[in-house]
């Protein structure tokens, strides 16, 4: 039979470990395994430890008695092992005899080891091993309390095999079972089955590691009657006898080095007398440690300074846990008058003088403190405390700022100190000195934007409330401009600082300084690192710069340099542009004042007065063509003055436009609207052709090339329908190929595209009715404008889905690992090999540099975007050949060609178009411009 009797300490009420309660768990589940076979018992810890085990002895006896063979019960008695585990705190009495304190509500009761072995030793007649886990506290050695053990269990008398650990309370992780527990168990994991394992051998392993060694205070062994076998070997293994030994200990460096022999108890009356006050200290025992310590400070000569200032540092600390505070001061007092430089006496006295509430005491006690610190950190930390002390529970803030002025002198730029510093000089009056605190404190602040809004507060601070009654308007101000601009410094983005700087100038009406401070906010704005918030900010004080020369300074040069550096950084800024144009117009610089009154027109194109301004503009700069077409806005707009509309009235053209000459075919780059995504048009542009063929061959193969009768093709010059010339002359107008014209009078359609490889037109009845020959001429030439270049693919790829498909396949043709959208995937792939085999390598070539360059570019692809430039062109096409804005407008009121813009927004874009520098320009190449 093999028992395992397991001692070790519940839980503290509040669940808290004991010393040792997590021991038993990770050793009762170890022992208990089929290789180590024990039957584990528990021990009641609250119960006399000694009584428990003369009970189950008892109990073993009469189990045997049962037996019918008186011989096999003395066997079984003989053969049975006995492995006795206890793990918890342990107490050493004067005399030097160790207790096993089991019981954490308890801590003062102990069962005495050598009464738990002599029951062992009367009792058991197997091999008997004990395996002991002993947490000292601070009376007490490791090596006094594994010499104790040695001594309680007294193997060569016992028979009883010894494994004892020892280490302070508080040296391990309490919510880790103990060091040795740990190696004992990891051991037995370790070990070979077939070989078993002794617990000399578990002594030899933990012996031969050296940090497990370094981690143990103080470990020995004590052999007994036999070779106590923790795993027995299989039957038939062979198994290696280790050599015999003599009893051992192994004992940390800092404990005595290298193992040595048991040492006698020490035969010192005065650590005798300390360890047993230590002893009844820890268990709340005060009367009892007041004794013994008073005991030993009698045997204490008086020239043993440090060991009687020891003394009454005990006895001192005993009466303050007794709350006998005048008491415990007097034995600190005479602990410090033998050792000065005791610190805990020292910080024990400042605590008391504290909770007397005594403050002159105490600060007697804070100096006589500091003034043993030497460490910078370690003052500065005091003083810091200290100071919120005398703040809070003293009330005494002018203490509190003299301890905190030197804890500013050991670290100046410490945030805590500052900030509290900031506080109390504001509470004592001293503005000056508060308000420099808070800004080196603001100032410390990691985060710009934190530092630039506290500075903001600091300079609101320092114009408002106390100041007004301790500084002059003029200092005040002087101070909060210098924070604001330090505020600006600490972060260029942040502008409030400014706006309140420029209050305080415009106030006092300092408007050079105001352009100052602007110009230095300039400089600093080319330190912000993102472009964007960098325009933005940019953008901003250019404005304000704009606003300052023309307001105020009567510079209307300055100003219209400062507006144009803003509208340079937000193009879209309309009240910019109208600033500008405007200090152009006064200044006679009217070249300057008609290109930001276009821009305005572009941006919005609703707004008459920027087209009466145009026409007056236009007319000083003698550009009859141009100031007419700002008239015919104008008069469209319905809000033309008397001089625009007779313009307008003596130079309106009687029917359609008569070109004199064609475009040329750069020319088309001026009806193309200017904003649209240039590097995706490429990729589109260089891909066209192929892809128009690509998709013909697609529809071919799925049937669906519609059929054309062609005895409706009809012929430009013997056709008598208008809308076939019209065709013919728009076309030579335009300089490109005339398109196919089929006449369906029965289709309900007007204009319509047909896929063909032949670039052709279906004109219907909507087409052939109703319309004048201006209507017609917009009709006719927005429609031929879809049939150049790229904008032939909204033709055969009609939809953005379709559109989408063919961008998708042409990208994968020129990079083959560019992912593509699932949703596109199937038709992307169904087209990327048709759309291969019909490039040319011109186009191949061509295809692939221009996918390179709109990937260099980065910029996110907007193809309804493109779409809709492609649609502005459209329209504007239809309008140079009409020459008719009210046309243009009711045309594409009508809705003939929907598309991803609304008629408004392509008619607010002709309104613009209209008085742009290109639509001058394609005048004049037509020969239809007004001359002057």
């Amino acid at each position: 039979m093999r028992l395992a009797i397991v001692a070790t300490p519940s839980l503290h009420r509040d669940q808290r470990p004991a010393p040792g309660s997590l021991d038993g768990d990770l050793i009762r589940a170890r022992l208990s395994l089929e290789d180590a076979g024990f039957r584990v018992i528990d021990i009641d810890p609250t119960r006399d430890l000694a009584e428990q085990l003369d009970a189950l002895f008892d109990e073993l006896t009469a189990t045997r008695r049962t037996l019918v063979d008186a011989d096999d019960a003395a066997r079984d008695e003989a053969s049975t092992l006995f492995l006795f585990y206890a793990s918890s705190a342990v107490a050493l009495s004067p005399d030097g005899e160790l207790f096993l304190c089991l019981d954490p509500e308890n801590p003062g009761v102990g069962d005495a080891l050598g009464d738990v072995a002599a029951v062992f030793r009367d009792r058991a007649r197997g091999e008997v091993l004990f395996v002991l886990e002993c947490h000292h506290g601070p009376g007490a050695t490791s090596r006094a309390v594994v010499t104790a053990a040695e001594q309680a269990v007294a193997s060569p008398v016992t028979g009883v095999e010894l494994l004892v650990a020892a280490h302070p309370i508080g040296s391990l992780d309490a919510d880790l079972p103990s060091v040795f527990t740990r190696a004992f168990v990891e051991h037995l994991d370790e070990a070979d089955p077939d070989r078993g394992l002794t617990a000399e051998e578990i002594f030899r392993r933990v012996e031969g590691n050296p940090g497990l060694a370094r981690a143990i205070p103080c470990f020995a062994r004590a052999s007994g009657r036999g070779e106590f076998s923790v795993l027995v070997p299989r039957v038939g293994a062979p198994r290696r006898r280790p050599a015999r030994a003599e009893p051992a200990r192994i004992e940390a460096a800092g404990e005595g080095g290298a193992a040595t022999t048991p040492a006698s108890a020490p035969d010192d009356p005065v650590a005798q007398y300390l360890a047993a006050g230590d002893t009844l200290a820890a268990a709340s025992d005060l009367d009892g440690a007041l004794t013994a310590y008073k005991k030993a400070l009698a045997l204490v000569g008086v020239a043993q300074r440090d060991a009687r200032a020891e003394v009454h540092l005990r006895i001192a600390q005993a009466r303050w846990r007794q709350q006998r505070h005048r008491e415990a001061i007097e034995g600190f007092e005479k602990a410090l008058a033998l050792a000065p430089e005791h610190r805990p006496a020292l910080e024990a006295l400042v605590e008391l003088h504290l909770a007397e509430q005594d403050f002159a005491r105490l600060r007697t006690a804070e100096e006589r403190l500091l003034t043993r610190v030497e460490a910078d950190a370690d003052r500065l930390g005091l003083l810091v405390r200290f100071a919120e002390r005398w703040e809070i529970v003293a009330g005494d803030p002018a203490r509190a700022q003299e301890l905190l002025e030197r804890a500013r002198e050991i670290r100046p730029d410490d945030a805590a100190v500052l900030r509290s510093l900031g506080r109390l000089y504001e509470a004592t009056g001293d503005l000056a000195a508060s308000l420099d605190a808070r800004r080196c404190h603001a100032e410390l602040l990691p985060d710009p934007r934190q530092r630039a809004v506290a500075l903001l507060e600091l300079a609101r601070a320092a114009m408002q409330g106390e100041a007004r009654a301790t500084l002059t308007e003029v200092t005040r101000e002087q101070d909060g401009i210098e924070l604001l601009e330090r505020a600006l410094d600490a972060d260029p983005t942040f502008l409030d600082p400014l706006a309140l700087i420029a209050i305080l100038l415009s106030a006092r009406q300092e408007w050079g300084e105001l352009e100052l401070a602007y110009r230095r906010m300039l400089d600093r704005a080319q330190r912000i690192a993102d472009p964007r918030v960098r325009s933005d900010v940019t953008w901003e004080l250019c404005r304000r710069l704009g606003m300052l020369f023309r307001d105020h300074l009567e510079d209307p040069s300055s100003a219209l340099d400062a507006f144009e550096g803003a509208v340079v950084e937000r193009p879209d800024d309309v009240p910019g542009r109208l600033s500008a144009a405007s200090l152009a117009r006064g200044a006679g610089r009217l070249e300057r004042a008609a290109a930001h009154l276009q821009a305005a027109a572009v941006l919005d194109p609703g707004n008459v007065q920027v087209f009466h301004d145009l026409f007056d503009t236009f007319q000083k700069l003698r550009r009859v063509d141009q100031a007419w077409a700002a008239a015919s806005v104008a008069v469209y707009l319905g809000a033309a003055e008397a001089r625009e509309r007779f313009i307008f009235e003596e130079h309106r053209p009687a029917g359609l436009v008569q070109p004199a000459r064609g475009l040329s075919p750069g020319s088309w780059d001026l009806l193309r609207a200017a904003d649209r995504d240039r590097a995706l048009e490429e990729v589109l542009a260089s891909v066209a052709d192929a892809a128009v063929r690509a998709r013909l061959a697609q529809r071919a193969r799925e049937k669906k090339i519609p059929h054309v009768d062609p005895a409706a093709r009809a012929d430009a010059e013997r056709n008598a329908a208008g809308v076939v010339r019209l065709f013919s002359w728009a076309s030579r107008c335009l300089a490109i190929p005339t398109p196919a014209v089929y006449l369906r009078k029965d289709a309900p359609i007007a204009v319509a595209a047909v896929t063909v490889e032949e670039p052709s037109v279906l004109v219907g009845g909507e087409a052939l009715r109703g319309r004048t020959a201006a209507e017609l001429a917009f009709l006719v030439g927005s429609h031929v404008a879809y049939h150049v270049g790229p904008h032939r693919l909204l033709l055969h790829f009609p939809s953005l889905e379709e559109l989408g498909v063919c961008l998708a396949a042409a990208v994968k043709v020129a990079r083959p690992s560019e992912p593509v959208p699932a949703e596109l995937e199937g038709a992307v792939l169904a087209l990327m090999p048709l759309l291969d085999e019909r490039l040319t390598e011109r186009e191949r070539d061509a295809l692939e540099a221009a996918v390179f360059e709109l990937y260099e570019i980065r910029a996110p692809l907007d193809l309804a975007h493109w779409v809709g430039s492609v649609e502005r062109c459209a329209a504007r096409v239809g309008y140079l050949l009409t020459g008719d804005l009210s046309v243009a407008a009711s045309s594409l009121s009508r809705g003939d060609t929907p598309g991803v813009l609304t008629a408004e927004e392509k008619i607010g874009d002709l309104l613009s178009f209209t008085v742009s520098d290109a639509y001058h320009a394609l005048r004049e190449e037509l020969g239809v411009a007004i001359e002057p």
